[in-house]
């Protein structure tokens, strides 16, 4: 079981400050320790982001140790826990506290760097960071950023490119950075993604009440067919065309996409004539459709 050790307490971490994204020595003062009885010691601060590495034993009251803080660590006063082999726990209340720094890169999360048959209107989505006051969103068609068809500023992640922005079968570079009242961060690192060569059809804005894959139309079809579909909110959504023996044909959709009703084509002029099978997933959503190439 746990316990305090009793009347022996943390005195002082020094420094008793530092700023969000820095590492550096500290040192840890007790009161009536005797730490030189265990042989070894973890240090812990009670905040995701502040942690504690390469910690030592100087002398009974006495340890040294390396603090790291996150970039996205909580501004505040942290209590800090020193607990040795005999299950003893030293503690201090304000013992480190965190200020405010430039941002860190963000870390960009979709779509996945060399991703294809992405929308038109793709949703960027990176890491959020509570203490950016705003994020500078940039897509261009060369990874230099000569070229740019989107540079704008955002609140908060993520941010949706306007519809028919992007051109079809067509590479595009992006990249974000982050500021808050310190300054900037530096540009995240470069992505890319490929705009698919058919392109999905925004039909209505209006917000749809349920998920729904539409029958495909014409049915049988040559050489291509229109796929219908509606989603009520902002989610993941997959259309994917299987044959017959279930083996996945062609994945139409694999992107975040707005609430909204939508169109896509599916050209079968690779596949012989047969039934086949097109399946809608959105979120914990899936549906599925028997449509039939007749050539």
């Amino acid at each position: 079981m746990i316990q305090s050790a009793n009347g022996q307490t943390v005195k002082s971490v020094v420094p008793d400050s530092g700023s969000q994204g820095l590492t550096f020595p500290i040192t840890i003062n007790g009161s009536s320790t005797e730490w030189t009885l265990s042989p070894y010691f973890e240090v812990y601060f009670d905040s995701i982001g502040v942690g504690t590495t390469g910690v030592t034993i100087i002398n009974d009251s006495t340890l040294t140790g390396t603090v790291l803080i996150d970039g996205k660590a909580s501004l505040a006063w942290h209590k800090v826990v020193v607990a040795d082999q005999f299950n003893n726990l030293f503690t201090k209340d304000t013992a480190l506290f965190v200020r405010l720094s430039i941002p860190p890169a963000p870390l960009l999360i979709s779509p996945l760097n060399n991703a294809q048959n992405q929308l038109q209107n793709p949703s960027l989505l990176w890491d959020s960071n509570g203490y950016a006051t705003y994020f500078r969103v940039q897509v261009a068609l060369d990874s230099l950023f000569t070229n740019k068809k989107v540079d704008t500023t955002v609140a908060n992640p993520p941010y949706s490119v306007r519809p028919n922005l992007l051109a079809l079968n067509t590479k595009y570079f992006w990249r974000i950075n982050a500021t808050n009242s310190k300054g900037t961060s530096p540009w995240s690192p470069v992505w890319n993604f490929r705009v698919r060569s058919t392109g999905v059809g925004n039909i209505s804005e209006e917000i749809p009440s349920i998920y729904k894959l539409f029958n495909n139309y014409p049915n049988p079809f040559n050489p291509e067919t229109n796929i219908k579909f509606q989603v009520p909110e902002f989610t993941d959504v997959k259309i994917e065309v299987y044959d017959v023996n279930g083996k996945l044909v062609e994945r139409l959709i694999n992107s975040r996409i707005n609430a909204g009703t939508y169109s896509i084509k599916w050209k079968g002029n690779n596949n012989p004539s047969g039934i086949y099978f097109c399946k809608l997933t959105a979120g914990k959503y899936s549906e599925t459709k028997k449509i039939v190439l007749l050539k």
